[in-house]
């Protein structure tokens, strides 16, 4: 074969690897763009309705209220006779069919796109109000716990934070941090119910998988507006940021300085990080 013949048919095989190439650069930044607007968009939904809830005023948080707010803040909504259930999230990324599994994989974290959710649980009480159940998911990339194949990708580590507004739900997470309290003996059981201002977070747990972090906050319903807008003051940037959150305190920051306030306020010792003001605690 003469020479000029082979280097233009290396020159074809060269050019169709670059258009290969470019169309495949292509479809991912379409995929990933077309993603990433979509996520945001839901994260904004999910903020509007999370500000609402707050700002409910004492005394107004029946049923009716809160199943207007959350179907119009575009939440999907799944609902029993009484009890509702109002989803936000990546839908894509939560897939479970065999593309997602090839594209969510924990390399998109690099680029602002992990899987995340925020769903809210209402149940109808007898007096016609109602209880509110929030849960954050948001997952945790930049390496993995499990490595599923090459096709399929790494396992996403989740960070999850859960808002109960219970009465019982909080009075029993009181009693709980009254009785961890009284064990080390600084004080009183008056002292402690005076250091609380309606909300309780107890101390973080490890999640179901070993990377994973989960946070309690249990809200009183006779609490401030001050303390309320604490509760619901998640940080869903977390979920899209291009720069993640590296620390479980940093999706719920307010509620964090709470934790860490109520602790202090007992005598109890924190170890102090820029990200929170605490990673450590007892």
């Amino acid at each position: 074969m003469p020479m000029r013949a082979l280097i233009r048919r290396a020159g074809v095989y060269v050019w169709h690897t670059l258009v290969c190439l470019s169309a495949l650069a292509f479809v991912l930044s379409l995929f990933w763009s077309i993603s990433y607007i979509l996520s945001i968009r839901q994260r904004r939904q999910a903020e509007q309705m999370l500000h609402q809830l707050a700002a409910l005023p004492l005394g107004t948080t029946d049923f009716s209220t809160i199943q207007r707010i959350a179907r119009n803040s575009g939440g999907r909504e799944d609902c029993t006779v009484e009890p509702c259930r109002y989803d936000f999230d990546d839908r894509f990324m939560f897939a479970d069919s065999w593309l997602p599994r090839v594209l969510r994989r924990t390399e998109w974290d690099y680029v602002g796109l992990r899987p995340w959710q925020l769903s809210v649980f209402i149940r109808k009480r007898t007096d016609g109000l109602a209880d509110i159940d929030v849960i954050a998911l948001v997952g945790r990339g930049r390496g993995w716990l499990e490595n599923e194949g090459l096709l399929s990708g790494n396992e996403w580590a989740l960070w999850e934070v859960f808002l109960n507004t219970s009465a019982k739900g909080f009075d029993d997470a009181f009693e709980r941090e009254e009785k961890d309290i009284l064990n080390y003996g600084i004080r009183t059981r008056e002292q402690i119910k005076q250091s609380v201002g309606g909300l309780i977070v107890s101390q973080p747990q490890p999640g179901s998988k070993g990377a994973g972090e989960v946070l309690y906050l249990h809200l009183s319903p006779n609490a401030l507006p001050d303390i309320r807008n604490v509760a619901f003051n998640l940080n869903l940037h977390c979920a899209t940021a291009i720069s993640p959150c590296r620390h479980l305190c940093q999706v719920a920051p307010a509620a964090w300085h709470e934790y860490v306030r109520f602790l202090q306020s007992n005598g109890l010792s924190v170890g102090q990080t820029p990200e929170c003001g605490i990673t450590e605690s007892r």
